[in-house]
């Protein structure tokens, strides 16, 4: 029998893993002569890579502060991932306008519980900044502005802690911070070690009278079964931009059927109120399938699967 032959797709993120992997050590050994530099140094890391990986339509920059409409503006964040037609006259700024920005990224060279804590205050702070949206479930529970923390290795003493403290940390940082489903931390990609990712999701149950029959899901899972942490991080990203841009469904399509996205697991709990409007929720309990018998993902905007 012939033996089956990795895809390539696997091949060339797992060659963008090694680059990943040979910078942290490059720039680790003269991490203690000039950390600003090498921070600086990490940040370009991960800027390259996503101007490498993602549509060439989204300019990726580096240092800057999310304008909200209101005039007030973020702390500053790393890495900023601008969406197609984001205005020229405006691309050198260090101020990205909310509605323009698709994505933006804490960096670090070693995740530590400090880094992680102070990410998931940020990344509440940055969704109250864009407007909130109606009409359907997905609009009103996801953000469109996606913001999570990359990092190279981090600071623990093995993987299997680095995953429990991780997990351990956004659970107790959303419960302080995030107030609504669109609160949450959308990611956490540690490139030597694994990626999680939220989950949201709205199901309809058929429970005994006096209980709720509406959950509103939210969660991190792990993506790190038999893919690299990149991979997962791509895939998942090009899903949230897809979700907002359809030019880029396709490919994030293939990155699905691919397999680079899996949910090896996690945990969710439900929302009390659910965020959604009361219209909407009318409508839900009209359109959501049971709990046991859930359908399949899609690009629909009342699936229970909303990322």
């Amino acid at each position: 029998m012939a033996q089956q032959r990795p895809h390539e797709l696997a091949v060339w993120i797992q060659q963008t893993t090694q680059e990943m992997a040979s910078e942290y050590e490059r720039i680790r050994a003269r991490a203690t002569e000039d950390p600003g530099t090498a921070g600086d140094e990490g940040e370009e890391n991960w800027a390259q890579l996503l101007r490498e990986w993602l549509p060439s339509s989204y300019q990726v920059r580096t240092k800057g502060r999310i304008l909200s409409h209101d005039g007030t503006a973020s702390r500053q964040v790393d890495v900023v991932v601008l969406r197609p037609g984001y205005p020229a006259k405006l691309l050198d700024k260090k101020l990205y306008v909310a509605s323009g920005v698709a994505a933006a990224f804490e960096c670090k060279l070693t995740l530590t519980a400090a880094h992680l804590k102070e990410a998931v205050q940020t990344a509440a702070e940055i969704a109250r900044m864009t407007a909130p949206r109606s009409g359907t479930p997905y609009r009103e529970l996801v953000s469109p502005l996606v913001y999570g923390v990359l990092a190279h290795s981090h600071g623990w003493a093995t993987s299997a802690g680095a995953i429990q403290k991780v997990t351990h940390g956004l659970a107790e940082g959303v419960r302080t911070h995030a107030a609504h489903a669109r609160e949450h931390l959308d990611l956490v990609c540690v490139a030597d070690t694994c990626t999680l990712l939220k989950s949201t999701e709205v199901r309809i149950l058929k429970p005994p009278p006096g209980i709720p029959d509406l959950l509103c899901l939210v969660g991190h899972f792990m993506a790190c079964s038999g893919t690299p942490p990149v991979g997962s991080l791509l895939a998942y990203l090009l899903i949230r931009l897809g979700w907002e841009d359809p030019q880029v469904r396709p490919f994030a399509e293939y990155f699905r059927l691919a397999r680079l996205l899996s949910r090896a697991h996690g945990g969710a709990a439900g929302l009390s109120p659910t965020g959604l409007t009361e219209q909407t929720e009318a409508a839900v309990r009209t359109r959501s399938a049971d709990f046991l018998d859930a359908p399949p993902w899609s690009w629909d905007e009342w699936a229970f699967s909303l990322e």
